[in-house]
């Protein structure tokens, strides 16, 4: 697992992880030397659900997610929730 870019970052913004299209991603803030290997995802379903995950790319450069907090409809908690999570 490597590092995520800014670069990364904007590759998965628009993509579509999972049946949920990706509004927003950023990387982990942490104190820990890996914590830039990880991020979050901000993502809207067809049914306008949101979700926030926390994801790392894997060897092959795809998004994996996991750690996921569903907001249905709520689309300012799920807002909150990916600027909070760390």
């Amino acid at each position: 697992m490597r590092r995520l870019t800014k670069r990364d970052i904007e590759n998965i913004i628009g993509s579509t992880v999972k049946g949920y299209r990706v509004e927003a991603a950023r990387i982990k803030d942490g104190p820990f030397t890996d914590s830039n290997h990880y991020g979050f995802i901000l993502g809207k379903n067809a049914q306008g659900h949101y979700v926030t995950w926390h994801f790392h790319l894997l060897d092959d450069e795809s998004v994996s997610v996991y750690w996921g907090h569903y907001h249905m409809e709520d689309r300012d908690a799920a807002v909150r929730d990916f600027d909070t999570r760390n």
